[in-house]
């Protein structure tokens, strides 16, 4: 599944420079410098790489998760940083899980996402987006569990600890955002998941990795969903 969301990234983004080449052969023209305004034409303006705008917003689904659900306290942070079409992105988060009746498992730790996305929408005084892009996450995290046993001959007690903890893994997104009113932005994003690692399990194999959800697969995928606030950034006058 990974190399196939790979490949597609990369088609989507060879066919986005594509289709920005103008015609091979443009009519003549008059000369600016050297330069026939057929070349100019033909060579297509400088991309320019000055950060336009910074999107901050924050996981509806994990927060309302948090505020409506039992046992789960997460929160996450997302920024946004645009240049030209690609847009640079880091997500921060925190997370508590409880589980369990006739146990208790609890899951404590943060993580973070670093990666990089491809805007396929040209307009960038719109700030809207719909891009695929690469994540490299990395979570660190504590867990413990623990149980009574009673078999007949009295109750036992037993507990089992990871104390440091640490995960990575890797995701391929698809991400949309669109304008709601002035600079307020919402818009989804849905992951692929793939090849997660955990570093430091014990006896007690971990249930839940914080960013990534249940570890019974190492592949895996997720929808979040984000309300975000544009800061345009203002071009300097030449």
């Amino acid at each position: 599944m990974w190399k196939y969301f790979f490949r597609l990234w990369l088609v989507c983004f060879a066919i986005s420079g594509f289709s920005q080449q103008p015609s091979n052969n443009p009519p003549p023209g008059p000369t600016q410098g050297g330069t026939t305004m057929a070349d100019q034409r033909r060579i297509g303006p400088k991309p320019d790489w000055t950060p336009h705008e910074l999107k901050v917003g924050i996981n509806a689904i994990r927060s309302g998760r948090t505020i409506f659900g039992s046992g789960l306290n997460t929160h996450e942070i997302q920024l946004g940083l645009a240049m030209y079409r690609a847009i640079v992105i880091l997500d921060l988060g925190v997370e508590e899980n409880r589980r369990g009746e006739s146990f208790s498992y609890t899951n404590t730790g943060q993580y973070f996402r670093f990666g990089a996305d491809w805007n396929f929408i040209k307009e960038q005084e719109s700030g809207n987006v719909l891009a695929l892009g690469l994540r490299y996450a990395r979570a660190g995290f504590n867990d413990n569990l623990s149980y009574t046993n009673d078999q007949g001959f009295g109750e036992e007690n037993f507990q089992f600890e990871n104390a440091n903890l640490n995960a990575r893994w890797f995701e391929v997104t698809l991400n949309l955002r669109g304008k709601i009113v002035s600079n307020l932005y919402m818009g989804m994003t849905l992951r692929w998941q793939n090849s997660r690692k955990i570093n430091g399990e014990g006896v007690l194999k971990t249930f839940d990795i914080p960013g990534f959800g249940k570890t019974r697969r190492e592949n895996s995928t997720a929808f979040d969903y984000y309300i975000m606030w544009r800061i345009p950034f203002k071009k300097k006058e030449s």
